[in-house]
């Protein structure tokens, strides 16, 4: 299966949301893109987003790379990459090997998301590194559309060498670690989590001027690349 290697023996009942979801675990290394995946390719009309997505903008070596170009003669003025799960998965852990892309304007991604192109409300946790600035990391979550993020000094440059990132999601809480050490937490006394199952993505791309106070003005012909060297999920199995 290309890299891919199955981490848990069998399915798990991982989220509670309005549908009980079973979800396995999987480890992935990227050595070729297998069948869990799906890799986007269509113009994209987003008021934040300034890109299209593009198979050509993913490479497989040493695991995935995440590129943004320039396009003309397109509503976009770029073009990037976005890749993601088939199936929507629920509570667990996901974790992430990555090296995020420099650049103002430039946004990587790594994040569950679900929404009324699927069905459902808008639910959605965050991983993101603004290129304006890859010392912080924004942490976000969605509850049916509603926004809360933070960003998080991190110490060191998450454009400079691969790292691992990762969430937790539980029915009472979110966590988000760097290297195994949790730099923020969220409990339910203080606010909703997200509890409709959704699709893990990794991304690239450019945003729209219309918020270059958040992510920065990105410069016309700037071109990026994120590496994505492992993804990885364990479910959390609510039966135990």
């Amino acid at each position: 299966m290309w890299g891919h290697v199955a981490v848990t023996g069998g399915m798990v009942a991982c989220c509670l949301g309005p549908n009980m979801v079973e979800c396995q675990g999987f480890r992935d290394t990227f050595a070729g893109i297998d069948a869990g995946w799906h890799v986007a390719n269509y113009d994209f009309s987003h008021p934040a987003f300034d890109t299209d997505w593009r198979p050509s903008q993913v490479d497989v070596d040493q695991g995935l790379l995440l590129k943004l170009s320039p396009q003309e003669g397109a509503g976009n003025r770029f073009v990037g990459a976005s890749v993601r799960r088939n199936e929507t998965t629920g509570f667990g852990r996901y974790e992430v090997v990555m090296r995020a892309a420099r650049g103002p304007g430039v946004v990587t991604g790594f994040f569950t998301y679900t929404g009324p192109h699927y069905g459902t409300k808008h639910d959605e946790i965050d991983i993101e590194f603004l290129g304006k600035d890859t010392t912080k990391m924004h942490v976000a979550w969605f509850v049916d559309g509603e926004l809360t993020n933070k960003f998080i000094d991190l110490g060191f440059d998450a454009a400079d060498a691969d790292r691992r990132f990762a969430f937790e999601w539980r029915p009472d809480r979110l966590a988000w670690f760097v290297e195994d050490r949790m730099i923020h937490e969220h409990h339910v006394s203080s606010g909703d989590i997200p509890d409709e199952p959704g699709r893990l993505f990794v991304n690239i791309w450019a945003a729209h001027p219309s918020i270059a106070e958040w992510a920065g003005t990105t410069t016309p012909g700037a071109s990026g690349q994120a590496r994505v060297r492992e993804v990885r999920f364990e479910p959390f199995d609510l039966e135990d």
